[in-house]
């Protein structure tokens, strides 16, 4: 994610990690909802942050990225959170549609999103409000 404004700028779309950031938190205020945002690297921070506020959240948004194919730990907790979890793909990165099809997690999100720019975490976001 860190790199999302390199390769958003080669795809023409231009979204940066903070305007993501932006966006979702403008689209929840709009909700009337509280929205956290964790950026996590691995496995076991995801582990831990959701685990953590597992009892304050409704739902999760989750963009596992290249993660999503060998998540197994995750999948396992995301099953016994038996909460919401909108799981989310950008297609700027290489081997997105790849990930997307290839991700453990599938069988225990409730929605699945997949495309360019911001779009996909708007998508994602409003499927968790519903």
């Amino acid at each position: 994610m860190p790199l999302l404004g390199k390769v958003s700028r080669e795809s023409g779309t231009r979204l940066t990690l903070d305007k993501l950031d932006k966006t979702l938190r403008k689209e929840a205020v709009i909700a009337g909802i509280e929205l956290k945002i964790f950026q996590c690297y691995s496995e076991e921070r995801m582990l831990k942050v959701i685990s953590r506020n597992r009892n304050e959240v409704s739902g999760v948004l989750i963009s596992p990225g290249a993660l999503g194919q060998c998540a197994h730990s995750l999948r396992e907790l995301l099953g016994i959170l038996k909460k919401p979890v909108a799981e989310v793909y950008v297609e700027e990165f290489p081997f997105a549609d790849e990930a997307f099809e290839k991700s453990v997690l599938k069988n225990v999100v409730s929605s699945r999103f997949t495309g360019k720019g911001v779009e996909p975490y708007l998508l994602g976001l409003n499927s968790l409000l519903k």
